[in-house]
Order: structure tokens, then sequence, then C-alpha cells
């Protein structure tokens, strides 16, 4: 069972990394399979070729509708219902997820049956789960950044069913209409959170307990956020597996308890099949009070499994139900194994089954406790590195103490206080209160645990070779007692700490300009240090690409500090994601064309004719010139670095054309160089044709932000580079851009993020041959 299991499972993991997806004509290869299942010997082949056709099924529908690229940015109109509850970011502005049912792009209605995912800035209106709108909008297909290291948002939008992004646009035409698809569970759920921003508070516990009663994670900050990923213990504000088992788990003992005391009842039905019916019940009623999310979902399944195991009166293997588990969700949804939360869900439920199963011993409940959470955080790590480069270290100590206390005391009454919100708001509000005491009075001691030095470990992404040593070397480790050479699952684990990604030659330079949107952000890196250009904008208080692009990359590069942070000029742009820089990894040195606009702390001030050498590769500053200051753009510090093989790339900021009239007047001569950034990411106000003819590049790179407003690169600006012979690449269709500048005389490699890692549900792909050279 488990090897047939694994085979469909493969066969679904293989589809998520094509670049397309099988034509149509392709399919009948699924009846090949089934009639291959009567032979044993073809059994794995032909269960992997059906879990890759049934992945690609729901792929298909996945992608359905696709919104007209003409339609991109254009006011339309459309018709549907709010199918989540709204996420108010402040209180003026919020987002949430609309159904679409029709739109209307000027001229008549169409059908368009698709998941937006939309903001509403600067509104007073409350559009609540359930009701319908007719809603004016621009919107643009699933877009994200795509680097090295960061949060695949395409492919988060594409697991959602999320079809297009957008945001309300202020018109007469918004409107709420009439009819509601409105039920019973959606209405109470629309109450708890009216009754939650009444309340007003922004304490620990009710922000914590509002995600465990409806799902709502908005309202927690990013402080807690970090917290709770330091300890481990994020899941506990995840509703899914644990808090659905632990709800059905009591209702089930509970029920089993009552049912048998009840006279001639249990002679009719027995009080675990009862018992089994109830529990199931009450965890399909808790998964619809949050959402019915992906994860949820997942949860809802597995616990449905083992309680139709139960109901079925059939003595069944852990091992067997899990399997059951797995296939039932990949039916269901095979593309739910895009979600770390999938992978984390399923490898901590086999650890829990595969060192409990059979397995006898005289160690007290605290003890085996104990055991299960150590056990859990050493096993959890390689799934833990590979998508967030990081692990809790004190994860045991965390959860040993917070899952009962959350499970067994939070969650039963801040379950019971929401739902009798809608009996009594006094009683309700008092069990509301009263589970928000219960969870700040764990909360110091997660504080205490997350505040500590050891708390993580923070490392490169684990190279992909060493994650089938580290499975079976955990395996071997948490073997039962008597199996010979366990301490060999020590030295399996080993490689997916110390291999390391490779690193440039000495007099090599390694330059990645990152996908940050309309902005900048570069990383050089040579043998021993690592320079980073700018940090990208800032879009919010609680979100910037230095924390979501800049330090992720840096992290699954395995760079552990920053030797120089070159911050060009004061836009925000180029210097929003500088604090989230400076606050998680440490900056030997900064300097800056605008010191003055830094005020986390001092930097000193970039200066033509400031020069140094890492490594064999030459670092030059070549703007601003140390007479006078400049101001805005034309400030922006110009580094050129020459690598060891004579080859040259140049970061201009965003100087305009006064600045590179300096330039050529003065340094002409060494302006020349294979690679440049273009200034300004493209506009008119700079890259002159005497600039473009003095640097004469091979390769031209622009950081532009996909369908940005100001429409860069500007096509003129293009053609000029065109015509001098270089190639073009942007960050906007090609992702994160990575060159290594060698330290001989080979030819400079470069390679894009996304034309190396190309997908399916990627907008724009390879099907458009902009990958193709």
């Amino acid at each position: 069972m488990i090897v047939k299991t694994l085979a469909f499972l493969a066969g679904v993991v293989a589809l998520q990394f094509m670049p397309e997806l099988p034509p149509w004509y392709s399919y009948p290869a699924v009846l090949v399979a089934v009639c291959c299942l009567s032979w044993r010997v073809a059994w794995l082949p032909a269960l992997w070729v059906m879990g890759f056709f049934w992945a690609a099924f729901h792929a298909q529908m996945a992608l359905r509708p696709l919104l007209d690229s003409a339609l991109e940015g254009q006011t339309v109109l459309v018709e549907g219902t709010v199918v989540a509850l709204p996420e108010r970011a402040s209180n003026k502005s919020l987002r949430f997820l609309f159904q679409a049912d029709t739109l209307n792009a000027g001229n008549h209605w169409q059908d368009f049956d698709g998941r937006i995912r939309l903001s509403w800035y600067r509104t007073r209106q409350r559009p609540q789960l359930g009701d319908r709108w007719q809603l004016a909008v621009r919107l643009k297909r699933p877009h994200g950044y795509a680097n090295p290291g960061g949060f695949d948002y395409e492919r988060w939008l594409f697991q959602q069913r999320i079809r297009a992004t957008g945001y309300v646009r202020k018109d007469e035409r918004n409107r709420r209409l009439d009819g509601q698809s409105l039920s019973l569970v959606a209405g109470i759920r629309n109450n708890i959170a009216t009754h939650y921003q009444a309340m007003g508070s922004t304490s620990p516990g009710l922000t914590l307990i509002r995600a465990l009663t409806i799902g709502d994670r908005s309202a927690i900050d990013p402080g807690q956020w970090d917290i709770l990923r330091a300890t481990g213990t994020s899941h506990l504000v995840a509703i899914s597996g644990l808090h659905i088992s632990l709800v059905a788990g009591l209702v089930f003992g509970m029920m089993r308890r009552t049912w048998s005391r009840l006279g001639t009842l249990p002679e009719i039905i027995p009080a675990s099949k009862a018992a089994a019916v109830l529990a199931l019940l009450a965890a399909l009623f808790y998964a619809l009070l949050a959402g019915l999310s992906i994860p949820t979902r997942r949860a809802l399944i597995m616990l449905g499994v083992a309680m139709m195991a139960v109901l079925a009166g059939r003595q069944s293997r852990p091992g067997h139900v899990l399997c059951l588990a797995v296939i039932a969700i990949l039916l269901i949804d095979p593309l739910s194994v895009l979600s770390p939360g999938w992978w984390l869900s399923f490898w901590a439920v086999t650890l829990i089954v595969y060192i409990t199963t059979g397995r006898y011993g005289r160690e007290g409940l605290w003890r085996k406790w104990t055991w299960v959470h150590l056990v859990l955080a050493i096993s959890l790590m390689p799934v833990l590195l590979v998508f967030f480069q990081q692990a809790s270290l004190i994860a045991p100590l965390a959860n040993v103490v917070a899952v009962p206390w959350v499970g067994l005391l939070v969650v039963p009454v801040s379950l019971i206080g929401a739902l009798l919100l809608s009996i009594s708001t006094t009683a309700g509000t008092l069990l509301l209160n009263l589970a928000a005491w219960l969870m700040e009075t764990i909360w110091p001691y997660l504080e205490w645990l997350g505040g500590l030095d050891i708390a993580v470990l923070q490392q490169h992404q684990p190279l992909k070779w060493t994650l089938l040593p580290a499975t079976v070397g955990i395996l071997l480790l948490f073997a039962p007692r008597g199996i010979p050479g366990k301490w060999a699952g020590i030295v399996l684990l080993l490689p997916l700490f110390i291999a390391k990604p490779p690193l440039p030659a000495p007099g090599e330079a390694q330059v990645t300009l990152l996908d940050v949107g309309q902005g900048l952000s570069t990383v050089v890196r040579t043998r021993n240090h690592t320079l980073v250009y700018d940090a990208g904008p800032s879009y919010s208080p609680t979100f910037d690409t230095g924390q979501s692009v800049v330090v992720p990359f840096l992290h699954s590069q395995g760079v552990r500090q920053v030797d120089k942070l070159v911050v060009s000029h004061g836009d925000n742009d180029h210097i929003g994601g500088v604090a989230s820089l400076l606050k998680h990894l440490p900056v030997n040195h900064l300097t800056a064309g605008v010191p003055e606009a830094l005020q986390t702390r001092s930097a000193t001030r970039c200066r033509r004719g400031d020069r140094w050498r890492w490594d064999g590769v030459e670092f030059s500053v070549m703007h601003p010139e140390g007479t006078g200051r400049r101001e805005g753009n034309n400030a922006s510090c110009v580094i050129r670095i020459e690598a060891g093989g004579g080859q040259r790339i140049l970061l201009t900021g965003d100087i305009e054309s006064a600045s590179e009239q300096v330039l050529l007047r003065d340094l002409q001569e060494q302006l020349r160089a294979e690679v440049v950034i273009a200034p300004h990411h493209g506009s008119l106000t700079s890259s002159s044709r005497a600039f473009v003819g003095a640097v004469n590049p091979d390769y031209v790179l622009f950081p532009v932000g996909y369908r940005n407003r100001y429409h860069f690169p500007k096509q003129e600006v293009v053609g000029r580079y065109r015509a001098a012979g270089a190639e073009i690449y942007n960050t906007a269709r090609h992702g994160a851009i990575t060159l290594r500048l060698p330290a001989d005389d080979r030819a400079i490699e470069i390679a894009s993020w996304r034309c190396a890692n190309p997908r399916f549900w990627q907008q724009p792909n390879n099907r458009f041959g902009w990958c193709d050279k």
C-alpha cells in the first residue's frame, strides 16, 4: 500500500515541475495505465501515469478562466460574491476574495467564473461574507516576484484558484446587490468577526483566538509572527490537523462515555460508532467556521478516513489509514502538494505513526509526549530548511507546553465563547476574554523562548541531493530499538547542513539583480564577501522587499553577513527595504548617496574615487563627484565592478541625463562595461544616446515592475540599447537575473530565474518565446 501510494504521489508531484501542461491528445495514456493495472509488474508506472494526468486535469481546470491580457489595467465591472471574511488592513482599507460570475469590459456582460483577490483602499464600505456586489475594478493576471529563496506568490495564487488580482476603483457604480449566498455558518462567522472588530483590541490573546476560531489571521502583527516562527508554534494559529483532531478527539471521548450510559442504545448503535459520527460532524462544523481553507479541508479528509475505519468496525493499521488519507486528498485536490503545509503535516503524521506504532515501553505519558516533540523538531528540519531556510531549535520546549495548553484550554473555551455570541453576547464575550487571558498567560513563556539567541537555526537552502540521505537518516535514527547502526542516521543527516551552495571562484563576481517589482536591489558576491546595492521598496509598515525578497535570497545562498550595503539614494523604491535588511542580517559597512535619508544608523557618503578590492574583484565608485552635493536621482551612487577576467558591470541607480553628462565629461573612457543595469529603470530621463554609446554593453538589465504605472522600460530606451547590440533582460519577465563575471577570459554566464525554472502556471511563460535566445 505504501509503495503504491508513493507511486501515485510521485506522478502528482512530477506534474508540478512541468513548464507546460500535457496536450489533451496525450490523455488516452490514462486508459493504457488503467489497463496495465491488471499486470502486477506494471502497477507502479501505471499509478505514476494516473497521478500525473489526474493532477494535469485539475491544473487545466484551475487555470480557467484566463483574464484577457487586453483587459489588464482597464477599469471593468464585475458582479459576484464575497467568499471569504474581508481582512481589514487599516480603518479605511481592506482585502477580500471575490467570486466573480460575470464581467463587463464596457460593451456587454460576459461569463467570468473565477476567483479574484481584491483590495479596496480608503473605503468606509463594509462588505461581508456572502454579500453580492457590483464593483468597478482594475485587474491583472496572477503575477509575483520570482527569486531564489523567496515566497512564490504566483504559485500560491494558482493553488488557491485565484485567477486575477486587483483593486476596487472609486466609482459610483460600486453597489451591493440584492440577494445573498449566506449559509448559517457564514452568518455565524460574520457575527463573530463583527464582534471581534467591536472589541477593538490588538492584544496577543484576542488576535490569536480570532485566528483560532474563524481562521482570520490578519490581525496578527509581525512581532507576534516572529515569536511564533522562532518557537516553532506557527501551527497553533493555523487551523489544520492539530486543532481539527483535538476538537474531534474531545467530542469523540465525551460522546463515547455518554452514549455507553444510555441504556439500550449502545446495543443498537455501538458507542464508538455514534461517537465517530458526532466527532466528524463537530470537526466539519469547526472547519466550516474556520472558512474551510485548504489546510482545514486536508485535515478534515484525514479525519474522515480515520472515522470511516471506526464506522466500518475494522481494525486498520495506522499506516494503512494514512495511505488512504493521502490518496483521498490527492484525488480531491492534487494541487495541494504545492503547499509547504502539505509536506509538513504529512511528514509529521508519518513520523508520529512511525515512532509509535508497534512499540511498547514503560515510559510515562510525559516522557512519551516530550519524546514525540523532540523527534518532530529534528525530523521536520529538512522540510523547514527547504521551504523557509530556518528551523526552530527550541520548538520542543515551546510545543510540549503550548500544544496541550492551547488545544485543551484555549481552543475549547474560545470556540464555545464564539458560538455563544449568537445566543448571549455577554456570555460569549466573557468566554472570549477568558480565552484571551489564557493565551496571554502562556505568551510570555513563548516570548522568552523566542528571544533566546539559539532559538532559530538559519542556514542556506539544502542542496537537492542531500534530501534523500537526510530522509533515510531520520528513519534510521528513530527506528525501533534493536536495529543496528542507528548512529549512521546522524552521518546521513550531516550533508543537509554541511554541503553548501558553490562559492564564486577567486577573481570571479556573481551578480544577481533581484526581482523586487518597481524598485532595485542587486547582490554582488565574491569568494568571501557580499555587497548589497539597494533593498527595494516598502509598501506598508508590515511589508517590504527587504524582508520578503532580499533577506530570503541571502539566507538561501548561505550568506550570514553583508560586508557592505550601498544605498544609491533616498527614494522609497531603493531604500524601503533597508531597515528590514539591517534588522535580520549584520552589516559591516553602510554607505549611501544620501546618508541623511537613512534614519536607522550612521552611514558614510558615497564619493567618486572610493575603491576596494575583494578576492581579486575591483570595486570603484564613479559618482557622485566629491565637490558639491547632488539631490534626488542624480545623487545616486554609481559603482563599477571589474572581475579578474576584465569584464565589467555598471550599477547606476537612478541617475538621469545630468549625471550622465558629468560621467561622460570626466570618466568617459572608464564607462565601457559588458553589463549595465539601466539607469532609472529605463526612463526617458536617462540612458541618453551618448551614455549608451560610451557604455556599449553586451547586456542591459532593466529592474522594473510588472505592468508598472510608468510603463518602464520605455521603448525608445530599449531601442537605443538594441541598436548598440545589447541583449535585453527585465525583471518583470525574467525574474531574478544572475550573471557570473569570470576570473579569466571566458564568456559571461547569464541566467534568469523564470527561464531556468519555468512552471506551467506562470504568466507570462515560455509559450510566448521570450526565454528563447
